[in-house]
């Protein structure tokens, strides 16, 4: 039993949602999809700075959701990871046209075709959506989970920890 009830923040990214929970006094949850794990540790330290100038005692918690899938075989794992994950993020189009921008050809054909990002996706063929999905779910394998192996999942671990995340 618990004398107060922690409070918690989710944050999709906004460093004046980090900050208003350091001001508040609130635990703060975030995930890596549209930010990098850099951007995150910037956010942090925001953050722990509101939180200490606010006031309160400790520094607060940081988690960081992370999508996990840990074998010991990389190709495995991902073989495994692929139809789960291009399904998740196609359910989350908005986290999808977000990674759009970072797809050259997607942008091209955007700014050709003269359409807003919301157009763009009304008309996308099936073919170009799987090939932004592949490209979505190459980014999150590679650099915003723990995937694969032990060794490489440890890579990921350290960055976290660098950035200052409980």
């Amino acid at each position: 039993i618990q004398k107060e009830l922690p409070i918690w923040v989710t944050s999709a990214g906004n460093v004046d949602t980090y900050i208003a929970a350091g001001k508040s006094g609130a635990n703060l949850l975030t995930h890596l999809l549209g930010q990098t794990v850099e951007e995150v540790g910037e956010k942090v330290r925001a953050y722990r700075k509101a939180w200490v100038e606010a006031g309160h005692p400790g520094q607060g918690i940081v988690t960081l959701m992370l999508h996990t899938l840990v074998g010991p075989d990389s190709a495995a794992v991902e073989k495994v990871v692929r139809g789960p994950l291009k399904d998740y993020l196609k359910t989350a189009m908005f986290l999808v046209k977000s990674a759009a921008w970072n797809f050259p050809t997607f942008k091209k054909l955007s700014d050709e075709q003269g359409k807003t990002l919301d157009e763009f996706f009304a008309t996308i063929s099936p073919e170009d959506m799987d090939a932004l999905l592949d490209h979505a779910f190459e980014r999150y394998f590679n650099s915003s989970g723990l995937f694969g192996t032990p060794e490489q999942c440890l890579s990921m671990i350290d960055k976290v920890e660098a950035a200052d995340v409980d």
